[in-house]
């Protein structure tokens, strides 16, 4: 009986340390302040094309560094990367600048 209980309460240790993992939700949006509209992947999370001026809806990216591909409507092409990390939810607005440079910044 005492190795019954031993167990069990091994098991109920086990469950408490192991089980409980918080998970990590990045979100990230992005927001064309170019003069043009722009077609945008951050990985493998595809924005479509984003209007001039405009924002996206947030979009849930995994955590670790992304590659970030895209090209303007004049046919400019967008290249970079970035890095998302923390547990819990995090929200992200990565921004192309109207003078083609860029920011990230956590919302």
């Amino acid at each position: 009986m005492r190795k019954i209980k031993t167990l069990g309460l091994a098991l109920l240790l086990s469950l408490v340390f192991f089980g409980c993992t918080p998970d990590s939700n990045h979100l990230i949006r992005v927001r064309n302040q170019l003069s043009e509209s722009i077609t945008l992947r951050i990985g493998s999370v595809n924005y479509g094309s984003v209007n001039s001026g405009s924002t996206t809806d947030y979009k849930s990216v995994g955590e670790g560094s992304h590659t970030i591909s895209g090209n303007s409507e004049s046919g400019n092409q967008l290249s970079g990367s970035l890095s998302v990390s923390g547990e819990g939810t995090h929200k992200w607005t990565f921004t192309i600048l109207s003078d083609g440079g860029s920011n990230f910044v956590e919302d």
